[in-house]
């Protein structure tokens, strides 16, 4: 496990590219490796987080695993790590939001001790239209 720094965020947009419909570019990459919590696995990169922070809550902005490199536990390594440095920084309640769809990621959340707390109807654009994102918590 590594934080990840602005050398990484081409790695991190490629990843990022082939987990998701629209993925984040490598400028918006190097943006969160400035200003958020960015961590990672593997040399080179095969998974990452990113949190934002503030006080004592964060929010888990995404999780990518390299295609090849799924199912291998990486994102559970990933979360209970990011967990425990978030604890350690005083942070008390994390969040994130999941697309309805994934049920793969929903159920690595839960898991991990989230608890889904709402939904957010239209939330995600794809390309044949939106879905609903599901807002999960976890006290730390």
């Amino acid at each position: 496990m590594r934080r990840l720094i602005v050398a990484d965020a081409k790695a991190m947009a490629d990843i990022h590219a082939a987990s998701f419909e629209k993925g984040w570019d490598a400028l918006e990459m190097s943006t969160h490796c400035r200003k958020d919590i960015c961590l990672g696995l593997g040399d080179p990169l095969s998974a990452f987080i990113i949190c934002s922070h503030a006080a004592d809550q964060s929010e888990i902005l995404t999780i990518a695993t390299r295609p090849t490199d799924r199912q291998k536990g990486l994102g559970r390594d990933l979360l209970n790590h990011t967990c425990d440095t978030l604890r350690n920084l005083g942070v008390a309640d994390l969040f994130l939001e999941v697309a309805e769809d994934n049920e793969a990621a929903k159920a690595l959340y839960r898991k991990a001790g989230f608890s889904p707390i709402g939904r957010r109807p239209g939330y995600y654009r794809r390309a044949n239209g939106r879905i609903a994102a599901i807002t999960f918590s976890k006290k730390l």
